[in-house]
C-alpha cells in the first residue's frame, strides 16, 4: 500500500477472496479506500456502495461509538489493536484486528455474532445454574435449621435468618396467627428499625394493613413504597418509621388455615423477580411445617404442664411445730415438662408424711406417670400405717401393674415421728426410705449443715430387693431439705460435687423466713438447664 491508497493489484485480488472482511480507511477523513465483499455484506451494501465515502456518511451510528474510539486508538498508537464488540446501527458483532500502515487503516474483521449469542446463552444458563444452587443451598440450610427447632421462638429465628441471607432483607418477622383472639402475634423479628417495634406488636387480624390483607385473600403480596401509600394510607407511619420501601407479606397455610405469616422489609426501591418468588414461597413451606410442629408442640407442652401442675400439692399441712414450705422450678427449656413432684400428707394418726420423686423422662408420659405415683403413693399411705421402705415396697408393685414397659422413678419417703420420752425431750425423728434418690439435708439451727448420706436402695420400677429404712434424730430449729437431682446435677461434674455444693449453701436455710431461705438457696444454685428442680424444706419449731 503507499501512502496515495494504491494498492497491489494481486493483494487487492486475495482480498476479495477471503472470508474475512477487509476495508482500508484514510487516516484523517476516514474514508473508504478499499473494502471487499465480505466487508461490505456486513452492513448489507455492495462494495461500490462505499468505496470513497467517509464512513460518518455511510454509517452515521458509528461516529462517537466505541468502535470509532477504537480506530482512532488504532491511529494513534500505530500497533495491532484488536477488539471485540457491536456494529454501529446493527445486531451483530464482530472481532476486530485493525493496524495503521502509512496514511491508511487496515481493518480485517469476522463476523461473531453467532458465537455471541451462544456466549450470552451461555453466561444466561450459568447466572440461572448459579441461582438454582443459591436457592438450593438456601433452602438446605434452612431445612437443616429448621429441624433443630422446638418452639415456635426457634422457628421464627431460623425463618428470619434466611429471608435476610437469601434475600437480602433489612429485617423480617414471623407472626403467629391467634385465632381465638382474633390476633396476628409476632414473637420474634430480629432486628428492627429504631422506633419500629410498637408499630409491629400484636395486630387484628381485620385490621388494615398488607399483612392481615394477604392473610384474608390467602396469598402472597409485593407492595413497593408507592403502592403501601396509596394502598395503605392510614399506616403512612409504619412505613415512615421503618425506613420500608418494599415489603412481602406470605401467608403460611397448613391443611387450608392460617397459622402465620412471613414478612420482609427492604430499605430500597427493588422488585422481586419470579425466581426470587418461587424461592420465598419454597421457603414460607418449609417454614409452615416447621411452624406447625412447634404450634402442636407448644400445645401437647402446655397441656402437660397444666397436668403437672394439677398434680403437684400447693396446700401443704402445717401442723403446729412443722413448717412446710416448697418450690417448684420448671426447666429452662420451654418444651419440656418433668416428672417431679412433692408431697406432705398428715396420716390417720397424725404422723406427718414427706415425700419427693422424680419420674425419668421430659415429656406428657413423665408427667402422666408422676400422677400415677403420687396419687398411689397417698392411697397406699393411708390405707396403713407402714414405715416407708414398706411403703415403698408396696408402691413397687403399684408400679408393675400400671404399665407393660416399666417406669422408672426415684423416690424418698419420710415420716416425722416422736416418742412420748423423745417429746419430753424435744428430740423428733425422721425414719426414711430412699429409692436412688439424692439424699436429704439436715440443717442444724446454728447452720451447721450435713447429708444424710445414706446408701440409696434401687430405684422405683427395677422391681428387685427390699428397701431399707435409715433413722436421724432432729432438734428444734433444725430444717430438713429434700430436692430432686436438677438442684445438684451439672455436666461437668459428678452427682457428689454437686452434693457438697448444696451442702455448703444450705446454712441460708437457719434463717428465721424459711420460705425467703429456700428463694435465696435455689438463686445461689441454680440448676440443670435441661431439668425441672423440686424442694419441700420442713422446719422443726419447738413444740407447744
Amino acid at each position: 500500500m503507499s501512502s496515495a491508497g494504491a494498492v497491489d493489484p494481486l493483494l487487492l485480488r486475495a482480498w476479495q477472496e477471503v472470508s474475512e472482511g477487509i476495508i482500508v480507511l484514510d487516516a484523517h477523513e476516514w474514508r473508504v479506500l478499499h473494502v471487499n465483499a465480505a466487508g461490505a455484506a456486513v452492513y448489507g451494501l455492495a462494495p461500490a456502495d462505499l468505496l470513497g465515502r467517509l464512513l460518518s456518511q455511510v454509517f452515521p451510528g458509528a461516529v462517537g461509538s466505541d468502535f470509532h474510539a477504537q480506530l482512532r486508538r488504532t491511529r494513534a498508537e500505530g500497533g495491532l489493536v484488536t477488539w471485540t464488540g457491536p456494529v454501529p446501527g446493527t445486531d451483530r458483532w464482530i472481532a476486530v484486528r485493525a493496524q495503521r500502515v502509512d496514511e491508511q487503516v487496515l481493518c480485517s474483521f469476522r463476523d461473531v455474532t453467532a458465537e455471541r449469542r451462544l456466549e450470552l446463552e451461555r453466561d444466561q444458563l450459568t447466572r440461572s445454574l448459579q441461582r438454582s444452587l443459591d436457592h438450593t443451598t438456601v433452602l438446605l440450610r434452612l431445612s437443616e435449621a429448621l429441624t433443630a427447632t422446638r418452639t415456635v421462638t426457634d422457628v421464627a429465628r431460623a425463618a428470619v435468618e434466611a429471608a435476610r441471607e437469601g434475600f437480602g432483607a433489612a429485617y423480617a418477622a414471623l407472626s403467629v396467627v391467634d385465632h381465638e383472639r382474633q390476633l396476628l402475634r409476632t414473637p420474634f423479628t430480629g432486628e428492627y428499625a429504631p422506633g419500629a417495634q410498637e408499630e409491629w406488636a400484636d395486630l387484628p387480624l381485620d385490621g388494615p394493613g398488607p399483612g392481615t390483607l394477604a392473610l384474608r385473600e390467602g396469598r402472597p403480596r409485593f407492595d413497593d413504597a408507592a403502592s403501601l401509600r396509596t394502598g395503605f394510607p392510614e399506616l403512612a407511619h409504619r412505613w415512615e418509621v421503618a425506613h420500608v420501601r418494599y415489603l412481602a407479606t406470605v401467608p403460611l397455610v397448613a391443611a387450608g388455615r392460617t397459622v402465620g405469616l412471613l414478612t420482609m422489609v427492604w430499605h430500597e426501591d427493588l422488585e422481586l423477580s419470579e425466581n426470587q418468588r418461587a424461592l420465598l414461597r419454597s421457603l414460607a413451606s418449609y417454614t409452615t411445617q416447621a411452624l406447625q410442629r412447634a404450634l402442636l408442640l407448644a400445645e401437647r407442652t402446655a397441656a402437660a404442664r397444666t397436668l403437672q401442675t394439677s398434680m403437684l400439692t400447693t396446700d401443704l399441712p402445717q401442723v403446729g411445730d412443722l413448717e412446710l414450705v416448697a418450690r417448684y422450678v420448671p426447666a429452662h427449656a420451654g418444651d419440656q415438662v418433668g416428672g417431679d413432684w412433692y408431697d406432705g400428707v398428715v396420716l390417720p394418726d397424725g404422723t406427718t408424711l414427706l415425700v419427693i420423686g422424680d419420674v425419668t423422662g421430659h415429656d406428657v408420659t413423665a408427667a402422666a406417670e408422676m400422677g400415677q405415683l403420687r396419687i398411689a403413693l397417698r392411697a397406699l399411705a393411708v390405707d396403713r400405717d407402714d414405715p416407708p421402705a414398706e411403703l415403698l415396697d408396696r408402691l413397687e408393685s403399684v408400679v408393675s401393674s400400671l404399665r407393660a414397659d416399666a417406669i422408672l422413678a426415684s423416690c424418698l419417703v419420710a415420716r416425722v415421728e416422736q416418742t412420748p420420752r423423745a417429746r419430753a425431750a424435744g428430740v423428733r425423728t425422721v425414719r426414711w426410705a430412699n429409692a436412688g434418690h439424692p439424699p436429704p439435708v439436715l440443717v442444724l439451727a446454728d447452720g451447721t449443715a450435713r447429708v444424710l448420706d445414706a446408701e440409696p436402695d434401687l430405684l422405683l420400677g427395677v422391681g428387685a430387693g427390699r428397701r431399707t429404712d435409715h433413722v436421724v434424730d432432729v432438734p428444734v430449729g433444725a430444717t430438713l431439705l429434700l430436692y430432686t437431682d436438677g438442684l445438684v446435677e451439672r455436666r461437668d461434674e459428678d452427682l457428689d460435687a454437686g452434693i457438697e455444693r448444696l451442702r455448703a449453701k444450705a446454712s441460708g436455710l437457719a434463717g428465721a423466713d424459711l420460705a425467703a431461705g429456700l428463694d435465696q438457696l435455689l438463686a445461689e444454685t441454680g440448676g440443670a438447664v435441661g431439668d425441672d428442680v423440686a424442694l419441700l424444706a420442713v422446719r422443726f419449731h419447738a413444740q407447744g
